[in-house]
């Protein structure tokens, strides 16, 4: 029986279940979500969030700590370009540390692991914290105040509730980003939402990793007038600019789970909304689970480490708009490494991707 399948509380939980409800594709997918929202307790789902605004804060003073001084820095790439820094271990040594004690059950997957825990084959547990103590190293450790530190949980695959510590210029150096399922999206006590627009407003910010428009571009009606394009080198910091409506949209190419398990809920819960397209999936559709196999079979940690999907995010009009004329651009270089490819296999074992290239992709 999942974990809090014991605690079953009616409330917002329903509501939102019902709301799903209206808007899911196909009956047999419609009770799958019906039952684990069922599960899901929403005074539980209070809990989790207050403590995930606790320890986002305290993770956010950790980092506050470290910012603009020297710091021991190490690469996890042999090219030097997929930094983690003392401050990273430090945020999320605390943050498991404070997670374990307070829900002893509960899982925990950190973008900074031991080779141990990366190679895990342990099944995840129902409830899972995911965690980037520190999205946006490369900013940080050049003194770029540029980053988050994010938290999200999980309950089979659902985001369920987050909270992010952001930089900001107010009076205490930043703010927390929180929201539950069905609860809303707050700036500490401020509610938030997406920028409302029925296109995109080309004097408006958008957000684009960091090759956009090498390979790829807007096509159509949106040529052009797409938006102000702005980089800013961290996923999670860029979603929740996303959700407070500084950005109009955002693209991403490859995140991995870490970088955006509390992003994405944040832009839901301020009233946009997530398009994605899983492997092998060639049409874009809305996000709701983010491990949709795991209602057949619970993944590994292993499994869920090597997650990663492209994503669009916005406003309900928008962001359909953009993942829907968003169009790879022809390169004969491309298309003769495409074809050279399984030659260039047979002689040489292909390389694993670091974390700095698969952040850099675009969507196709």
């Amino acid at each position: 029986m999942p974990e809090a399948a014991t605690r079953i509380i009616p409330g917002a939980a329903l509501k939102l279940a019902h709301a799903i409800l209206q808007t899911r594709r196909g009956e047999a997918k419609s009770s799958v979500v019906g039952c684990v929202l069922q599960l899901w307790d929403d005074a539980l789902a209070q809990e989790i969030e207050q403590h995930a605004v606790e320890i986002a804060r305290g993770a956010g003073r950790i980092l506050a700590g470290h910012f603009g001084k020297q710091i021991a820095v190490e690469f996890k790439d042999e090219h030097e370009r997929d930094p983690v820094t003392a401050a990273d271990k430090e945020a999320q040594a605390y943050l498991a540390a404070e997670i374990a004690e307070r829900f002893p059950d509960h899982g925990i997957l950190g973008e900074e692991g031991t080779k141990e825990e990366k190679e895990s084959e342990e099944p995840a547990k129902d409830i899972l914290w995911v965690l980037d103590p520190l999205d946006g190293t490369t900013n940080f450790m050049n003194g770029l105040p540029v980053y988050a530190s994010s938290i999200g949980i999980l309950y089979r695959g659902w985001p369920m509730a987050a909270a992010m510590y952001v930089p900001w210029p107010n009076p205490d150096g930043g703010f927390v980003l929180h929201c539950r399922k069905g609860g809303g999206c707050f700036a500490d006590d401020e509610a938030v939402s997406v920028y409302a627009s029925d296109e995109p407003v080309p004097s408006r910010l958008i957000g684009v990793p960091g090759y956009f428009g090498v390979g790829q571009g807007f096509t159509g009606k949106l040529a052009g007038k797409a938006g102000e394009v702005r980089t800013t080198g961290s996923i999670a910091y860029e979603l929740a600019m996303t959700a407070r409506g500084v950005l109009q949209y955002a693209m991403f190419g490859a995140p991995r789970l870490w970088d955006m398990a509390a992003g994405v809920l944040a832009v839901v819960e301020a009233g946009g909304t997530v398009m994605t397209r899983f492997r092998g999936e060639k049409r874009w559709h809305p996000m709701e689970c983010l491990v949709p196999s795991w209602e057949e079979k619970t993944p590994t940690m292993k499994e869920l480490r090597a997650w990663m999907a492209p994503l669009v995010v916005g406003n309900q009009k928008v962001a359909p708009m953009i993942a829907e004329n968003v169009k790879r651009r022809f390169s004969l270089s491309s298309q003769l490494r495409k074809l050279t490819r399984p030659l260039r296999r047979r002689k040489k074992k292909p390389e694993a991707k670091t974390e700095a290239e698969t952040k850099s992709e675009t969507p196709s």
